[in-house]
């Protein structure tokens, strides 16, 4: 079993990445569990088609919900989950995430998959929404990010927040390309010294899917933008690159992004 978890950017379109890439290698005939860590409960949504109930709400209900009341299959046979959160501005999503994380994992053998994407909401690395990678439920984080200035400087947080953990980086996924921004990401992403693992470029195409509910990979299977997507997928799932990422200093990353010096 492989395991990473996608941190980014909230609005990136982290989500939307994560289920695209699930499809994907589901269609590949991989065996793909998505775990959605977001309040919001949305990663699993374009699988689905629906939102699917969520493990802490059911919590709330019975102490121990049975795994087939928070477990649904998706499109291409992915399993998905999502653990929930609390009311807005009651509780805590990081505790929250540590409960429903380890109920999770003592009633469902996550070892049964060939890959568990943990789909975290954090621009930084808290303490509570840090739990994926600090109990060693991922093997290493993926920083989705695009080349806006403030996609970068989150990116950023999160190779400081990794590297005060000792957590490992397997690379940055490019969001919503363009051809003259890889230069900003190819910046950060040599400073740092973790690879750009494949770039998704923004496509109305994907933008009507994500509004229907369903990934590009069901919607349009034979399209270029799935090709791409497809093509990232299986660069996440070989990639057996990681290391311990380096930071910049807001100055560097500010004169980074200014120019092309």
């Amino acid at each position: 079993m492989k395991s990473v978890a996608f941190y980014g950017k909230g609005g990136i379109g982290k989500s939307t990445l994560a289920s695209n890439i699930a499809a994907a290698l589901g269609a590949d005939g991989l065996k793909i569990l998505l775990v959605g860590c977001d309040p919001k409960a949305d990663s699993t949504i374009n699988l689905l088609g629906r939102r699917p109930p969520q493990l802490l709400e059911l919590m709330k209900q019975e102490k121990r919900p049975d795994p087939s009341k928070f477990i649904e299959e998706g499109f291409a046979g992915v399993a998905c989950v999502e653990i929930g959160g609390p009311e807005p501005g009651v509780g805590c999503a990081g505790r929250g995430l540590i409960v429903g994380i380890r109920y999770l994992t003592e009633v469902f053998d996550i070892r049964r998959f060939d890959l568990v994407i943990f789909d975290v909401p954090a621009d930084i690395v808290c303490g509570g929404l840090a739990v994926v990678m600090k109990e060693g439920y991922s093997e290493s984080a993926l920083i989705v990010t695009s080349d806006e200035f403030m996609s970068l400087y989150a990116a950023n947080n999160l190779c400081r927040g990794f590297r005060s953990l000792g957590a490992r980086v397997g690379g940055v996924l490019y969001n919503r390309s363009t051809t003259g921004g890889r230069r900003y990401v190819g910046r950060f992403s040599s400073r740092v010294g973790v690879p750009i693992l494949g770039d998704v470029p923004l496509s109305e195409e994907l933008i009507r899917a994500d509004r229907a509910r369903k990934t590009i990979i069901e919607s349009s299977p034979a399209s270029n933008l799935s090709g791409i997507i497809s093509s990232v997928a299986k660069s996440v799932y070989l990639n057996s690159f990681s290391c311990v990422p380096n930071w910049i200093q807001i100055e560097e990353l500010e004169e980074m992004c200014a120019g092309d010096s």
